[in-house]
């Protein structure tokens, strides 16, 4: 069984598979994916179970939050509106806010070599709502790769089924080649393309949501987020970070973010996403592992393989349609990539 919530924390609880069956007041993982997971229910809607997509959002830079390196908006013409900031959940003491500092820093020279990144991952996901906290509703597996600057792949192939995994009912995928983001809507057998604007080309992984990962900056990550270190004092070869949105448009996305970083690499190890809910004890979450990480490999074989950022249509089923990015209609958010109600299992 994979990680378990407690009040203050998480506790890393692995079952006999996994072969480790330590109580450590864990926290949980780590940083991937600036590809992964705003997992925003469609529209903005909270509460319940997250959207089962696991991929990415077609992420929309909160109102008003500037995007670096982007254009001031040129005279005569409407500003947007101010957003909304979050009260802090916690406040840092000077040494606190020095050694995340530090720790965001080394984070970020470390995320500045990355050229290409591939990963396997586990993905546990809870939710109260429709059973126990802390048993899974869906375990999946899945592969992420990256190249820089901002070309990305997540996708989702086998869920557990019958007590092993079996090929996805409903795979997902989703792809970013730089100019636009490709949502795989297999269920309607349709490949959604949303074009990113001007502003955000060339840097949509890391001003995407959960730039964790991918040339994620320390000027970046402390505009967006509440961080602060919470690695316990009996674990060693780890850093623990914790992250909260700072404004209210990036929080409709995800509550919070624990995230465990492996030491003396900073690669990824794991992360945990917590989603909105109007209370805690239907709060849904999703838990990721990642494994066999590959950072700037160099793979030979590589230049005659089909281009795994180039969106193809998997047969003449198959449509791909155009979506423009921005705001849904009456101001709503634009819908999450992804997002889909989650199916419920056979119990």
């Amino acid at each position: 069984m994979p990680w378990v919530t407690t009040h203050r924390g998480l506790r890393r609880s692995y079952g006999s598979a996994m072969g480790r069956m330590a109580k450590l007041v864990v926290w949980v993982p780590a940083a991937v994916l600036t590809c992964l997971s705003a997992q925003a229910q469609q529209y903005g809607a909270t509460g319940g179970m997250p959207a089962a997509g696991g991929g990415p959002s077609a992420y929309v830079q909160p109102s008003g939050v500037p995007v670096a390196g982007a254009e001031a908006v040129a005279p005569g013409l409407a500003a947007a509106p101010q957003p909304t900031l979050l009260p802090p959940p916690f406040v840092l003491s000077p040494a606190e806010q020095s050694q995340l500092e530090r720790v965001l820093k080394a984070w970020e020279e470390r995320s500045a070599a990355i050229k290409t990144f591939e990963c396997d991952f586990t993905r546990w996901e809870f939710d109260p709502v429709a059973g126990s906290p802390n048993e899974p509703a869906r375990i999946s597996r899945g592969k992420i790769l990256y190249a820089a600057p901002d070309k990305g792949l997540f996708r989702v192939d086998e869920e557990v089924r019958e007590g092993r995994f079996q090929p996805a009912v409903l795979p997902e995928r989703w792809l970013c080649d730089g100019r636009s983001i490709y949502e795989y809507r297999f269920e309607t057998k349709q490949v959604v393309e949303t074009v990113l604007p001007p502003e955000l080309r060339g840097k949509a992984i890391t001003e995407g949501p959960l730039p964790f990962l991918f040339g994620a900056s320390a000027e970046s990550l402390l505009r967006r987020y509440y961080m602060r270190v919470i690695t316990p004092s009996n674990v060693q070869n780890e850093i623990w970070l914790e992250a909260h949105p700072k404004y209210q448009q990036e929080a409709a996305n995800f509550l919070k973010a624990e995230l465990i970083l492996k030491l003396p690499t900073m690669e990824v190890f794991a992360l945990q996403l917590f989603y909105p809910s109007a209370h805690p004890s239907t709060q849904a979450r999703k838990v990721y592992q990642f494994e066999r990480l590959k950072v700037n490999a160099v793979d030979p074989l590589r230049i005659f393989k089909e281009d795994p950022f180039k969106p193809n249509l998997p047969d003449r089923s198959w449509s791909q349609t155009v979506e423009s990015s921005g705001t849904a209609p009456n101001g709503a958010a634009a819908p999450s990539i992804g997002a889909r109600p989650m199916p419920q299992l056979p119990r």
